[in-house]
């Protein structure tokens, strides 16, 4: 698991490996400023810093990238239900004049109520979140998760439960976010006079105090969940963040200090260090159980378009698959080994005729081993292997994103006439495309495919069941009446 999370000034990297329902911390990494590059949406540069990343880092899977709020839409918004349905979000969506046509979102929270709820809702343009997308696929990245960097900061902090201020303030942007346990998030822009550089040559705790004073004006009005008595986190450069106080005593009494979560297992670094990369190590605890609250429902602030997620979700199975498989042939090429230089052992040992007895009883074994090798033979011919099934239907996928697969089931048994060998599920932005899938899956190995259901369930969306069916292989019967030979 590697987390990359981008700054205005570094780029912090943080490894990880998850073991049961604990997140231990492999490598902290500190990398040049790749935010000029990932702000202008260049492509090539980002190409360019990624594979650095891989050379130092070794790691190309479970890739969690971590982004700057400054370019996110954030806001909360009424709910009037509770239904979770695709065609309700998208209604409640254009309420709020979300378009999905150029902005990804997420939805973090879920406000448990038998008729209503507040939504959070991150949004962002899609081109940012393509851009790293196209650097990733050039370097062959996969990517498994894209997160606000506001969101991995609450979840690091592990006290859902309880309020907080985030002031992310750098040299070209400035903001708060609120956070509150009964409504979710909620984004305001501060003035130019609060970035960085107008700091230093102001009273900065003047500044940040009126601006705590501003977001406090402004949730009375659009962000009456939160009440006030909140924790406050800065965010900045790393050079600049001691700097940045209140002038209040009782607000510097509630800002908060970071300590170590519960789900983090330690053993090279310090709590000074783990503090500096919170906020990547915030973002790979969404792979471990997440936190449970009485009234809200925490989700994760992924923004990956659902077919990628998709995507990536099939390449893991078929990683998966294809490390399986090499380990089972390991261990069978071990076995039969063993069992080889056991038979040349026995067949070139002398018995004498007073271990007589011993020598037969070892030829009875010998016999039964290769009885045994036999039925393994056997076994591994019947049973057809998944892996070249996996890579034929692969094969056949289109590169991009025009179709995705969202099931896919393969049923290995060793009877011929198994009517449920293997089913697909998928999503396509054209019916053709699905047709076309479909047809180019006819092959000597597939011949039974059927097409079972298609639907247009979302406006621009198709989706699709494609069933395939084994080939019946007509085997002659054996003549069972077998002529006894006489004895004469």
């Amino acid at each position: 698991m590697l987390a990359i999370t981008i700054f205005e000034d570094t780029t912090q990297i943080v490894v990880g490996k998850k073991i049961k329902n604990k997140l231990e911390i492999k490598s902290l990494i500190s990398y040049k400023s790749i935010y000029e590059a990932y702000i202008n949406k260049d492509v090539n540069s980002l190409t360019m810093y990624f594979d650095e990343i891989v050379s130092l880092t070794k790691c190309k899977t479970d890739i969690y990238f971590i982004l700057p709020d400054a370019v996110f839409n954030i806001n909360y918004f009424y709910y009037p239900t509770n239904s979770e349905k695709q065609k309700d979000i998208d209604k409640f969506l254009q309420t709020n004049n979300i378009d999905t046509d150029k902005y990804y979102y997420s939805l973090p929270f879920n406000l448990k109520s038998a008729a209503f709820s507040w939504k959070t809702v991150y949004s962002i343009e899609k081109t940012y979140i393509d851009t790293l997308l196209q650097a990733s696929k050039n370097v062959n990245l996969l990517i498994k998760s894209i997160e606000p960097l506001s969101f991995c900061a609450i979840r690091y902090k592990n006290t859902f439960e309880q309020e907080a201020y985030i002031f992310e303030i750098y040299k070209h942007s400035a903001n708060i976010i609120m956070y509150s346990p009964i409504a979710g998030l909620f984004k305001m822009n501060l003035a130019k006079e609060y970035i960085l550089d107008n700091l230093k040559n102001q009273n900065s705790q003047i500044l940040l105090s009126d601006a705590l004073l501003q977001a406090n004006a402004v949730a009375k009005n659009k962000f009456k969940a939160i009440t006030g008595n909140a924790d406050i986190h800065i965010l900045s450069t790393k050079e600049n963040i001691s700097k940045l106080t209140f002038a209040s005593t009782d607000e510097n009494a509630r800002i908060y200090k970071m300590r170590p979560n519960s789900n983090l297992t330690i053993k090279k670094y310090n709590q000074t260090e783990i503090d500096a990369y919170y906020i990547g190590i915030g973002s790979l605890l969404q792979e471990l159980e997440a936190a449970r609250l009485k009234y809200v429902k925490i989700n994760s602030a992924n923004i990956l378009p659902e077919i990628v997620k998709e995507s990536t979700k099939l390449i893991e199975l078929e990683q998966n698959i294809k490390k399986a498989s090499k380990v089972a042939l390991l261990l069978f090429t071990f076995i039969i080994g063993i069992q080889t230089v056991s038979l040349y052992y026995l067949s070139t040992i002398t018995i004498p005729d007073s271990l007589k007895s011993n020598f037969d009883y070892a030829n009875k074994q010998i016999i039964s081993l290769k009885k045994e090798n036999e039925i393994i033979q056997n076994v591994k011919k019947q049973t057809e292997p998944i892996q070249p099934i996996l890579s034929d239907i692969l094969a056949n996928k289109p590169d991009n994103n025009t179709l995705g697969f969202t099931k896919l089931s393969i049923n290995n048994s060793q009877d011929d006439k198994n009517n449920d060998w293997i089913k697909i599920d998928l999503v396509a932005n054209e019916p053709m495309k699905i047709q076309e899938f479909s047809s180019n899956l006819n092959s000597d190995r597939f011949k039974n495919i059927m097409l079972t259901k298609i639907d247009n369930t979302v406006d621009g969306i198709n989706s699709a069941e494609i069933s395939i069916l084994k080939v019946i292989k007509n085997t002659p019967k054996k003549n069972k009446n077998i002529k006894k030979e006489k004895n004469e």
